[in-house]
Parts: structure tokens; sequence; C-alpha cells
């Protein structure tokens, strides 16, 4: 394995940087040519059909796959993973002395943010080595807002041919507001902190741009409010021009159901309880199934096929990233062993009795022939997948089982305890052999219900923002304590072993729940300023021969 084929996206970001930031980086020269092949491209749009194939072509996130050609195994397209490793759902595997065979190559990228460092641009070593990685998800987003900008502004151009275009043109126009709105919901949450109604208005949020032009300014940050209101906006728009369109004829394109259970997302994290619910029934009303998960032997239940999957933008290989080899029937590389880099924590497996099929479908302890490690099992990650696209995202994907938990969630809030937990009990029926009906009220039920979003939501990427919102909940604020580890690992007798091993812990409401502006975004736009964040030094070290001092 290579850590040079790690991600195609970050092998990019370098490169084009300055160009995919659409003017936030105005002053980098180098933008140019890009935009210059961009614009021809978009200058040739002639149809409603053109106007679609670019949407599909430059506004989606790529599909994540394996690549196992010429004895090299690279990860392609992980998208925005790092959400993945901030929270409380993954540890790392400190099991045994020889750590996981990948250690070395996958946990040095997300050292930054599994310990929640204050400069995400430093390495492990303190150096300025990770700059093009740390900038590459604020260029994802801001590239798709860009190319979604750009096709909003032609199809002001286009005129439609007849019914059917005028249908297809309907599409374009309102799968390009809700993707715009689901990127802009994504960048908000990494670099801002979370939306409180009555502050909204003036917390710095991300800078907002919704022309096609060029401009050669000095951007500012908008509001928390105005980038919400955006998001509103974009899917209001959205739900017009989708709300009579066909049924999608796969699950890479929005329809009006996607539309409903992402609107009731963004009511719930605005904490607009009476629309959140709204929104929700809306969905369930479309499609209320459930896998039946009480008694899952084989296969991965989040797939392009699964009923309750309703829309995925991309997919990525999370999977492998924390897991390479999983299901191999015989150890390889000598004493390196088949096991998990990053293993579901104690906290997460906690949370699960032994009557819940989500374990087995969607965490698992048997694919790892050396220690029994619980792994991620949600999206195919199998040997057998390898050369193949993923068909699911575990960050950009829509469920039905979210609108249950949305829906539930929403009714606790308003004080509606039966009705949530209803819903509850309609959601775990399908989950827990012998399942027993709860009946709970008040902080309690609200306890119960973000649990329940763990077990049934946990690595697709609500957690880290779910923790975020907790914090700012008007009834019922919550935040929490979590430790994370990062070892050192050094080569004896030409064999990787564990050095020692770094604690750190993120407090509740610490700042670093917030990400900072990426540094090369500073460094060009000055006026976008920065986030607070902690200098994090470990408060224990232990060694590999389990001495240990605390700090």
């Amino acid at each position: 394995m290579k850590k040079k084929d790690i991600s195609k996206v970050r092998k990019m970001a370098t490169s084009i940087l300055s160009c995919v930031l659409f003017s936030l980086l105005p002053l980098f020269t180098s933008c140019s040519d890009f935009l210059d092949e961009y614009s021809q491209d978009m200058s040739r749009v002639q149809t409603v059909t053109d106007l679609d194939e670019l949407l599909t072509g430059d506004c989606l996130l790529p599909l994540g796959y394996v690549s196992t050609a010429n004895s090299t195994y690279s990860l392609y397209n992980h998208n925005f993973d790092i959400v993945h490793f901030m929270s409380d759902e993954l540890e790392e595997n400190l099991d045994t002395y020889y750590p996981p065979y990948d250690s070395r190559y996958c946990t040095p990228d997300y050292y930054p943010y599994f310990t929640w460092q204050q400069s995400c641009f430093l390495n492990e070593e303190g150096k300025n080595s990770n700059e093009s990685s740390e900038a590459s998800y604020w260029l994802m987003g801001y590239e798709k807002i860009g190319k979604c900008n750009m096709i909003l502004e032609a199809a002001n151009e286009v005129d439609p041919e007849d019914e059917d275009d005028e249908a297809l043109l309907n599409q374009v126009v309102g799968e390009c507001h809700f993707l715009r709105a689901n990127y802009y919901f994504m960048l908000v949450n990494l670099y801002a902190k979370p939306y409180a109604p009555a502050t909204a208005a003036t917390t710095p949020g991300i800078p907002i741009k919704t022309s096609a032009e060029i401009q050669d300014i000095e951007f500012t940050r908008n509001s928390l409010s105005e980038v919400y209101d955006l998001i509103v906006s974009d899917l209001n728009q959205a739900e017009q021009r989708l709300a009579n369109a066909e049924k999608p004829k796969n699950k890479y394109r929005a329809g009006i159901l996607a539309v409903y259970i992402f609107r009731s997302r963004i009511a719930a994290f605005m904490q607009n309880w009476s629309e959140a619910a709204d929104y929700a029934r809306k969905a369930l009303a479309m499609n209320n199934s459930l896998l039946d998960l009480r008694n899952w032997s084989e296969g991965y239940p989040i797939s392009a096929q699964s009923p309750e999957v309703i829309y995925s933008n991309g997919s990525s290989c999370f999977g492998n990233t924390i897991y390479m080899y999983p299901n191999r029937a015989n150890r390889y590389g000598g004493e390196y062993t088949y096991a998990p880099t990053y293993t579901i924590s104690d906290h997460l497996l906690s949370l699960y009795d032994n009557n819940d099929g989500r374990i087995g479908a969607y965490i698992t302890n048997q694919d790892d022939i050396s220690n029994g490690c619980w792994s991620y099992k949600k999206i195919n990650n199998s040997t057998d997948n390898f050369n193949t696209y993923n068909t699911a995202s575990d960050v950009f994907c829509l469920r039905t089982a979210e609108a249950y938990l949305l829906l539930a969630e929403a009714e606790a809030q308003q004080g509606n305890d039966g009705e949530a937990c209803r819903q509850l009990n309609l959601l775990r029926a399908a989950r827990l052999k012998n399942h027993a009906d709860i009946s709970l009220s008040g902080a309690e039920l609200i306890t119960f219900i973000r649990e329940e979003r763990e077990r049934e939501l946990c690595l697709e990427g609500h957690r880290w923002f779910d923790l975020r919102r907790y914090q700012v909940d008007a009834k019922y604020p919550y935040s929490t304590t979590i430790e994370h580890t990062f070892t050192f690992i050094k080569t004896v007798d030409y064999a990787d072993v564990r050095d020692h091993t770094n604690y750190y812990r993120l407090e509740p409401n610490d700042d670093a729940y917030t990400l900072d502006i990426p540094k090369q975004v500073r460094d060009h736009q000055v006026s976008i300023g920065s986030n607070p964040r902690p200098f994090r030094n470990p408060f224990k070290v232990v060694a590999a021969d389990d001495s240990d001092n605390d700090y």
C-alpha cells in the first residue's frame, strides 16, 4: 500500500485549489485557466439535456472505490469523511503491540481531526504538511456550489422545446437548488458555530456566493442566519420545482421525497420543531419502508438497492479507510494483523442491547480473524467489492429511518410525547428482536431519542453535527467529554511496532467543535478571518511497555 494513492481528492487539492474555491481566493492567478476551460464548457450549453448532463457530471460528489492494481492499494474519493473521526463513534485500535496493517498510513491523515488540534494543517510532528488536505474539504464544497451557480444561471438562457423539456428543466433547476443547500449545510456545520436562533443573526457563518461571476473582491463571512436563510430558500425552490416531477430513476437523483427529509433536518437544526414534524410526516406519507434487521444474517444494509435509501450523493470508501482487509481468511505480512485501524467506540457499542439486529447489520466483530474488534459494516467494505464503485454515501445519504427519528424528536420537543414514542416504536419494531414498546416523557424521552439516533444513524455523518446542535438546544442543552488517542509507531527489526500513545480530551462546549477556516484560505483572504480553537496537548502519554505519565 502506498500513501501517495490514499485519496484522489487530496492529490488534486494542491494543483487546483485556487481554481475551485470560485473566487474565494481571487488573488490566485492560476485560477484563470481552469475557469476559462469551464466557461467554455458552459458556452456549449444549448439544450436542457446539456444542462442535465452537466449537473450529473459536475455537481454531484464522486463515487468512492478501492483500487488494487499492480500490488498497490488505493482509496479514491473520501469526500467529507472527516466528520466520522471527530465524534465519539470511533476509537483507535490499541489491542495489540503490533498495529493494524494500515495504521502507519491511515492515522496520520486524520490525526488533526481525531485529536481536535488547533491547526489542522500541521501533522503529528508539527510540520506544515497538511495544507492541501485541510483545504480540500472547503475546496469540495465551494467547487460544487460554484458549479451549481453556473448551471442555475445558464438555465435562464435555455428555452425548453416541449413539455418534456420543461419538466427536465424543472428537475435540473430543482436539483441544483437542493444540492447547493446540501453543500452550504455541510460547510456551515464544519466552519461555523452551531445554529442558535437567539444569536444566529450575529454569529459569523461562511461566505455566501450565488453568482457564477468571477469577483476580484475581499470576501467576508455572512451570518449564520443568512446562510440558513439561503439553505431554506434553496429548499423552497427545490420543493416548488420537484413537487410534480416524476420519481427519480435512481438514488443519485433528488426528488421531492429527498427534499422533504432534508427540509425536516434543516428545520430541526434551526429548532423549528413544528416545521420539522410537518416535513418528516410528509416524507413518511410517501415512503415509510424499513428493512427488517431483527435477524440480519448477511449483506450490507445501506446501498442503492435498499428501500430505505431515498437519496445518495456520491459515496465513499470510509469502511476501507479504517479497515483495509476485512473478510480475509489468512494473515499476510508477517506480524501485521488484519484488524481495523479504528474500531467502534465503547461508547457507541454500549448503546446496543443483545436483541438489537443492528449489531451484525451495522457493526460487526466477525470480519476480524485476529482479535474480534468491532468494526463498521453498513456499506460494503469487503475485499469482494474492491475495484468496484460503492453505491451509497456515508455522509450524504437520506433514509426513511431518519424521517422517523426527526418526527419523534420534533414531537417530543413540542411535548407530544405519546406520538414521539409511537414513531420510535415503529422504527424499533423493525430493528429489535422481542421488541417492547417504550413509553417515556420529557428529558428522559429526549435522551432516548438522541441515543436512538446514535444507534440508527451511526457513521453516516450525523453524530458530529448532532453533538454540535445539542449544545445550543433551547430546552434540553447537552454536551459531553470525548477522549481519543493517537499512537506513534516505530520500526524494530523491519516491523512496525507501537512506541507510545498520546491521550487527548475534547471538553464540553469546546471551541474545537468548529474547524478553523483552512490556512490557505486565510492566507489569501484575510478578510474571512478565523475561528478560535484551543491549543491541545495530550493529557496522558502511555509507552508501549504500559508505563504512563500524566500531564
